[in-house]
């Protein structure tokens, strides 16, 4: 039996539920949580495992039950050692970066372990543990050393395993040097192009964005710019040149068409340069300042890296409600690089070939005909496309709750949490919070509304499916450093309501509490959470949601298979 096995039937035995037994034992509550979820096991002669067995006792005697401090002691103790002594949370985070790490998807692991495919990708995002660890390390540490013969993944892997590459000679080094980097507590550097994207959304302000490159000081420039009816462009240079003076020229003329734009270029060369990514970002502002809606289809074949990349210098834009961002279902080529932009004033076509992105030709046009036949050629592509992602700004609130209630029928999620969800305090303590925090009137009604239907919405959901469940867990001097506001986003809640640290403490008991009372609830805490203003959700293999709670309260429902996985294997990184 395992420990989180033994774990749970002494509780049952007992009749005490983990909460209680957190309070004899002097044990943090969320510490004796991931004892039971299985998220952590204590160590065999710590100090926890001493207090869990006299807390046990303590309540056993309660019952009236003849038992030993020692026997429970030395039950527990033997159920870790005959599992395996981990931190899981580090063991899963450092099972999906070798993965990652070696280019082995979660279905050929599944294949070569045989396995089923739905519980390795259950494990991998940890809604499930395998029911031998050390033997699932062992296997998989097998496969990757069968995996990794090529000198380039034995360079990749010493670097992840932080060892030298003599230790990762033949199959039975790899093997033993895998297996016991696994359960160690040495996790990944991460820089993850997921996490990154995140890092970027959570301490984005499109206040200090504004402020940087003085939006509100922009004067768009009246005198069209002066360039040939045609000009043509080479090399990246000549590229970076074109995009500036297709911006230019669509900004100084009259037209308020659409501007449709499509590129499947590299960006990482543009990016590196120093002065291009301001410019450019600048020139995006006065089309944006302007009053132009831009279609954005973007290349989603592109290496996950390279498309995050892409999504991520867009966020600014993302931001105003300007923005429809698409992308193709079919694959391109992967041969022939392409660029069309086109705008009411001006368009913009280009082409490469792959990895000779310095050879490339450009055109911009600004006569007529040439605008209308590329106009209608950027039309027809903006048809093949589907939407990346819907946004909901505030202009959109009235839409979003709706669509968000369909979201919970699409299967189990996984929830990462900024704040503690509203859909867990009691009613009168968040009238209590309402009362102190001098909400008015109608703001008070909405968010009580809202709470109650939120709470009919997820009962259901849980009635049949499971959630698992991030939330902050934070210290007094934490708490204080940077204090939690009441999860209200989804409202477009214009007043910050910030807990007293009482208050938060109290309903972090209540989420407990509120998690053990369902079953399918998977409650993990997190006592260094990385992101401070976003959540996310990953909702069956369909859907990510996003939620970006201040300077702007924004929410992005992202529908692309790709970016869903990428999601739903994103461990985030731990906050040094």
């Amino acid at each position: 039996m395992t420990f989180e096995e033994q774990f749970t039937a002494y509780l049952q035995q007992f009749d005490i539920t983990y909460t209680q037994l957190a309070k004899k034992a002097g044990l943090n509550i969320s510490t004796v949580a991931r004892y039971k979820s299985g998220a952590r096991e204590p160590a065999v002669d710590g100090e926890q495992i001493q207090k869990l067995a006299h807390g046990l006792c303590e309540a056993a005697r309660e019952k009236g039950l003849s038992v030993s401090e020692t026997e429970i002691l030395t039950v527990l103790q033997d159920s870790v050692k005959n599992h395996l002594y981990i931190d899981y949370d580090t063991y899963l985070a450092n099972l999906n970066a070798l993965l990652k790490v070696l280019d082995i998807r979660g279905s050929t692991l599944a294949k070569a372990l045989s396995y089923d495919p739905s519980h390795i990708s259950k494990i991998l995002s940890g809604q499930r543990r395998p029911g031998n660890i050390a033997d699932f390390t062992t296997e998989v540490a097998a496969f990757a050393a069968a995996r990794c013969s090529d000198p380039m993944d034995i360079s990749a892997l010493s670097k992840l395993l932080r060892c030298d590459e003599a230790s990762l000679s033949g199959r039975a080094g790899i093997q033993s040097t895998v297996a016991a980097w696994l359960g160690t507590n040495v996790t990944r550097s991460s820089d993850d192009p997921v996490g990154h994207f995140l890092q970027q959304m959570d301490s984005f302000s499109l206040d200090e964005f504004i402020s940087s490159i003085h939006f509100n000081d922009i004067r768009l420039p009246t005198v069209p710019f002066q360039l040939p009816t045609n000009k043509t462009y080479t090399g990246l240079d000549g590229m970076m040149k074109c995009e500036l003076d297709f911006i230019k020229t669509t900004v100084t003329s009259r037209s308020m068409e659409d501007c449709i734009l499509y590129s499947d270029m590299p960006i990482g060369e543009m990016a590196n340069d120093k002065e291009f990514p301001k410019k450019w970002m600048f020139g995006m502002a006065m089309l944006l300042k302007k009053g132009l809606h831009l279609h954005i289809i973007h290349d989603v074949n592109r290496p996950l890296g390279e498309m995050m990349l892409g999504l991520e210098s867009n966020i600014p834009m993302y931001m105003t409600g300007q923005i429809s961002p698409w992308y193709l279902p079919t694959s391109q080529s992967g041969v022939f690089l392409h660029l069309l932009k086109v705008s009411g004033a001006a368009a913009m076509e280009g082409s490469a070939i792959a990895g000779y992105h310095s050879e490339g030709k450009y055109t911009l046009t600004k006569a007529e005909d040439n605008i209308r036949f590329y106009r209608k050629k950027a039309e027809r592509l903006l048809e093949k496309a589907e939407p990346l992602m819907d946004i909901y700004s505030v202009h959109r609130k009235y839409e979003l709750i709706p669509e968000l209630k369909k979201t919970w029928g699409h299967g189990e999620r996984m929830t990462v949490a900024c704040s503690l969800p509203l859909y867990t305090i009691p009613e009168d303590k968040l009238k209590l919070i309402l009362s102190r925090s001098e909400a008015d009137d109608d703001t008070a009604r909405e968010i009580l509304s809202f709470r109650r239907e939120y709470l009919e919405t997820v009962e259901q959901y849980l009635t049949f499916h499971r959630l698992t469940l991030t939330i902050p867990e934070l210290s007094q001097e934490e708490f204080e450093a940077q204090p939690i506001n009441l999860a209200l986003s989804q409202i477009f809640c214009e007043t910050d309501i910030p807990y007293t640290y009482e208050e938060y403490t109290q309903h972090l008991q209540q989420t407990m509490v509120f998690a053990q009372g369902h079953p399918n609830i998977i409650l993990k805490t997190d006592n260094a959470p990385v992101f401070r203003n976003i959540d996310y959700t990953v909702t069956g293999d369909n859907l990510v949601i996003v939620s970006k709670n201040k300077y702007p309260t924004i929410h992005f429902l992202i529908h692309h298979k790709k970016m869903v996985q990428a999601f739903r294997s994103f461990i985030p990184p731990v906050r040094e």
